[in-house]
């Protein structure tokens, strides 16, 4: 199943796999509690909705990391998560060499991630951020795999 910019997507003990379309400097987080048999994705496209203009208007919360992670957070709950033994993994925020380090979205995005989780207690057990080419990640709830595809390297699973 894919996982949209700016959604998320929650799955309890199904043999199906959730996977993001190539992220740039997007980040998705992904959760996995192996005892319950709960998995979730995440992608979010901006830090905060502070960045954005005020004039655009209808984007949903979990288009930004700072507005949308208590969202999935309490939807994996919902499910049945118990979110002390999930394990939570990051893909995306690509810095690209060429940009400004102004421009550093995916590094923004990235470091947001990192000060909430931190500040709700919980933490990072892998990440594969900050490369300077887009990658995808693919959860598979059966097995309980978080499996990351990089553009021009191998992929890497936990």
């Amino acid at each position: 199943m894919k996982v949209d910019k700016g959604r998320f997507l929650i799955l309890k003990d199904v043999k199906e796999t959730l996977e993001t379309e190539t992220l740039g400097a997007c980040v998705a987080l992904a959760a996995i509690d192996r005892e319950n048999k709960i998995a979730g994705l995440w992608v979010f496209v901006l830090p905060a909705e502070k960045i954005l203009n005020p004039k655009v208007g209808g984007v949903s919360e979990t288009y930004f990391a700072a507005e949308g992670i208590d969202s999935f957070l309490k939807a994996l709950k919902e499910e049945g998560a118990d979110l002390k033994k999930t394990d939570f993994f990051a893909a995306g925020g690509a810095r690209f060499l060429e940009a400004p380090t102004v421009f550093d979205l995916g590094g923004l995005n990235i470091s947001m991630l990192r000060k909430l989780l931190k500040d709700r207690g919980l933490a990072l057990k892998g990440e594969e951020c900050g490369k300077p080419f887009p990658c995808r990640i693919i959860v598979d709830v059966s097995e309980g795999l978080v499996t990351v595809k990089i553009s021009g390297e191998e992929e890497k699973t936990w």
